[in-house]
């Protein structure tokens, strides 16, 4: 992994967005705010977000559910494995590889999606049901409420992202009728002195939905990009998340908004665990720049992406699972 320690991002860099008056603020309040996320969606493709209305108490009893389970054995998490599902959903083990074996994280993960109705055999392969374990028993109640709390808060930030942009709060949410929104839990160990060159946490990379809310604990690890090229460290604040832009919203705004490399090496000597939330939109959704960001001074500078197609190709290259 890389040897060099990287400094710290100041605000200019991944700046504090307080969302407060999103919930509870007036149409001018929440208008500010809307154009402080547009304006780190333009410049940073990073931001923090804090005051957001996600009880503490949930984010410390999916912390601890986390742990309790990533420290079950590995034959147990096994049972659950992405082998066993259609559609990605269950345990990853540590330094697991898909089709194609350069792509490597240093991590195990268990993941969840939405539960939708699937109406024909191209939907289930996105749309299965998810797999839960015995131990610990508190894991499906509590992703679960973590889950709806997500998707509470993307929504204020897709209307937010809208109204910023002076169009219409449900503008996006239209492409989430039946949403692929994905709940992560991540745990990184410290990595062993004789890990293969080149191989960290997380290796760098976009990420391919429309945007993300990283839930950190305190042991850090996250590194971003910034615009001069410079590696920087999201160090964890107390009490937010991390949002950053992904590859389909700077996709529909015809690169307005910026999709930028991240990864995550985790320099701390400890067990780390994080939690992301991915917003995807519907499986048939056909991303592409929307009327609104292009002209003829400004034309489409991104090729069209149907949603299920890129996904279900971009998951196989790096996950195993059952084949439908």
């Amino acid at each position: 992994m890389p040897a060099d320690p990287v400094r710290q991002a100041d605000p200019s860099e991944i700046p504090v967005i307080d969302l407060s008056p999103l919930i509870d603020g007036d149409d001018a309040a929440r208008a500010r705010v809307s154009e402080q996320i547009v304006d780190a969606a333009e410049n940073n493709g990073f931001f923090y977000v804090v005051n957001h209305g996600v009880p503490a108490e949930l984010v410390d009893g999916l912390f601890d559910v986390a742990a309790r389970f990533f420290d079950t054995a590995e034959s147990e998490k096994l049972k659950l494995g992405l082998a066993n599902s259609t559609c990605f959903r269950g345990y990853l083990p540590l330094d697991s590889r898909g089709s194609d074996p350069t792509k490597r994280n240093f991590l195990e993960a268990f993941q969840i999606g939405e539960e939708h109705d699937a109406e024909d055999d191209y939907e289930r392969m996105m749309y299965g049901p998810n797999q839960w374990p015995d131990a610990p028993a508190d894991l499906a109640d509590t992703m679960m409420a973590y889950h709806r709390a997500m998707r509470e808060l993307s929504d204020r930030l897709q209307a937010a992202f809208a109204v910023g942009i002076d169009l219409p709060e449900d503008y996006f949410l239209k492409y989430y009728r039946k949403p692929l929104n994905q709940l992560r839990l991540l745990h990184y160990p410290p990595p062993p002195e004789d890990l293969d060159e080149g191989v960290m946490g997380a290796r760098v990379h976009t990420d391919t939905g429309a945007f993300t809310i990283l839930l950190q604990d305190q042991n850090g690890g996250l590194e971003v990009q910034t615009q001069s090229g410079e590696w920087v460290a999201a160090t964890p604040l107390e009490g937010a998340f991390v949002v950053n832009v992904g590859d389909m919203l700077e996709n529909w705004t015809n690169g307005r908004f910026i999709s930028v490399k991240h990864r995550v090496v985790n320099r701390s000597g400890n067990e780390r665990y994080s939690v992301p939330y991915f917003l995807n939109p519907d499986l048939d959704a056909v991303v592409e720049p929307l009327p609104e960001f292009t002209g003829p001074d400004n034309p489409p500078k991104f090729e069209p992406v149907h949603v299920g197609e890129f996904l279900t190709h971009r998951f196989d290259s790096i996950w195993p699972r059952k084949a439908a």
